[in-house]
């Protein structure tokens, strides 16, 4: 048992609570690698390869590492974009990339932007109660009625409706900093999220297998056995000893990183 999966995990995930919790790690971990690699290959200082890189791969790389655990009932939601998300247990995970600030998770929806119409859809049909973010309108003020796609309105009818597990990460340049998850609300419009679950912090799981070099016992060779050959040394000739000539010794050529003194320190 991982003792860094929180109890609304285990409460809502049973004996899967630890699986998953590392699936959605390994999924980060996932990413941060892919978005390295791209921002190393695009040789840029601006980010737009590097951005496309993280933006699809957090979601590709969540729902191979959770169909990988090859839990009963597992589901894709697919949603006509890049955004597909893995239904498990009842709950869909949905990763979302912060601002490296230094804060807590943040209040509101992400980078100070207000959520898309997509993102908007995916909450409201994942939200644990019956209204959305407009409670009581105003008379005057005319709503336009969210419309959600097929994929999310047939999610939104099932009885428990899915709750929605919000991932949200930090990573810059230099690669994957913090990470939480918890279930989530959107509560208005605007962006601002109602926390259901405590916010808990991500942190690669415990006990991470490492892989160990099989000792084999077989009589193949290895690299450093048997005998040692014999070298001849090169010697002189005789007329060299007659006339006392030194031996002939390589001398290596002084560099500047042999006379200059490191700055490192």
């Amino acid at each position: 048992m991982d003792s860094s999966t929180p109890q609304w995990a285990r409460e809502q995930y049973g004996d899967d609570a630890d699986a998953i919790r590392a699936a959605v790690w390994w999924a980060l971990e996932d990413t941060e690698e892919a978005t390295l690699d791209v921002r190393a290959a695009a040789r840029s200082k601006y980010g737009f390869a590097p951005g496309g890189a993280r933006m699809t791969n957090q979601f590709e790389r969540l729902v191979e590492r959770v169909l990988d655990l090859g839990l009963e009932g597992t589901e894709i939601v697919k949603t006509g974009t890049w955004y597909k998300l893995p239904l498990v247990h009842n709950t869909v995970l949905f990763p979302v990339c912060a601002e490296v600030d230094g804060t807590e998770p943040p209040s509101r929806w992400p980078r100070n932007k207000e959520p898309s119409g997509l993102v908007r859809e995916i909450f409201a049909a994942t939200s644990p109660s019956a209204k959305l973010w407009v409670t009581e309108p105003l008379p005057d003020l005319d709503m336009p009625e969210l419309v959600l796609r097929p994929s999310l309105a047939e999610l939104a009818e099932r009885d428990p409706r899915p709750h929605l597990v919000l991932v949200v990460y930090e990573m810059d340049r230099s690669g994957l900093k913090r990470a939480w998850w918890g279930k989530a609300e959107l509560l208005d419009e605007a962006g601002s999220l109602g926390w259901i679950t405590e916010r808990s912090l991500l942190t690669a799981p415990e006990g991470t297998p490492l892989f160990a070099v099989l000792d084999t016992d077989t009589d193949d060779d290895r690299f450093d056995s048997g005998d040692l050959p014999e070298v001849p040394m090169a010697g002189r000739s005789d007329e060299e000893r007659k006339l006392g000539t030194p031996p002939t010794t390589e001398m290596a050529e002084e560099t500047e990183d042999d006379s200059a003194e490191s700055d490192e320190g």
